[in-house]
């Protein structure tokens, strides 16, 4: 199954293999940062958005939101200061909530999928329990918008970027802040994730145009290699799929151990800021500013099928039937605030 998300704010579940969407459903306001992620199971999909303060957990059958994350919006025990139309007037430092008090632009689910972890423009990272929207650890020692998060293969460690250009990694049973890279590219980081198989080591890329691997016990850069400003890994951490750089409007494929080319996916007529490989690496997607999004056989590089909508393509993701494993995730940019971070670096 194949998760897009438009610049209208609307989330559609596609079938990857026909094109037919399945459900769509208004999910946040337009121009919107957003990422969405595919719970292990394939059963849900979780979103967040820069217009929303709290992230939403979708029923992948129907489309229908089965939980919200806690937010400061003065019910329950918050004791923060609403107007009548709910619009926080003021954030009260004794609040017992514990929750996001800006947009959120990141957001992965643990190996196990009971866990939830968001972060946005408060410098803040947040773990939930997936269940119940409630708020279990609260990781604060950021100096900048939180652009990526990541779970280890063991659930065990979570990696978090930013887009100040640094990377931390965090115990996401402790909060303990176990490495610190603050120099990891020389810009936003736009992408961060554990290596599959191997959870002391960290891939990441940023708008440096580079893809970098990196030993988490000692915070040492294993390689760097040029390449785009968007990356997903394939499952068994063999490819690495890359769009959004110097190649815009094509699609790498490259060995993630020899960072030779295996594939140069051409067929797009605009820019891509989002690409997603299936759970079982058999398939590759690209989303395009024209609202086409693209699927390739990512063994041989041929064009299956393209999927076209109307608005701009910010965020795809994808999973399979909750029978058949996990999904993947890789974030995107809206106009708005790519025009904000561009103004700055």
């Amino acid at each position: 199954m194949l998760a897009v998300v438009t610049l209208d704010g609307r989330i559609r579940l596609v079938d990857a293999a026909t094109g037919m969407t399945r459900w769509a459903v208004q999910s946040y306001q337009e121009s919107i940062y957003c990422h969405v992620a595919i719970s292990p199971d394939g059963k849900f999909l979780a979103s967040v958005g820069v217009s929303d303060e709290s992230w939403k957990l979708w029923d992948g059958a129907n489309g229908e939101v089965c939980v919200t994350g806690a937010r400061h919006d003065g019910t329950g025990a918050c004791v923060c200061k609403v107007t009548r139309s709910g619009l926080r007037t003021s954030l009260d430092e004794g609040c017992p909530v514990q929750a996001h008090t800006s947009g959120l632009s990141a957001v992965a689910f643990s190996p196990c999928g009971q866990t939830l972890a968001t972060g946005g423009g408060a410098f803040t990272v947040i773990l939930w329990d997936a269940q119940t929207g409630k708020a279990e650890l609260m990781l604060e020692k950021l100096t900048d918008w939180v652009t990526s998060v990541s779970f280890s293969a063991d659930g065990a460690r979570l990696a978090s970027a930013s887009d100040g250009g640094s990377i931390r990694v965090w115990d996401a049973i402790t909060g303990a802040l176990l490495r610190a890279i603050p120099d990891a590219h020389g810009s936003l980081v736009t992408w961060v994730q554990f290596a599959p198989t191997d959870g002391r080591r960290l891939a990441s890329s940023g708008y440096d145009n580079t893809l970098k691997q990196w030993d988490i016990n000692s915070g040492a850069m294993i390689s760097s290699v040029e390449g785009d400003r968007f990356a997903v890994p394939s499952p068994d951490g063999r490819t690495i799929a890359t769009a959004g750089g110097h190649c815009v409007a094509n699609v790498l494929l490259f060995d993630a151990a020899t960072g030779a080319l295996r594939f140069r996916m051409v067929g797009h007529q605009d820019s891509l800021f989002s690409a997603a490989l299936s759970p079982d690496g058999s398939m590759l997607a690209a989303g395009s500013f024209a609202g086409t999004c693209k699927v390739w056989d990512s063994s041989t590089g041929a064009l299956r099928h393209a999927i076209e909508l109307e608005e701009w393509i910010c965020c795809i993701s994808m999973g399979q039937h909750p029978r058949l494993g996990a999904g993947s995730q890789v974030l995107g940019l809206d106009e708005e605030l790519l025009r904000m971070i561009l103004d700055r670096v």
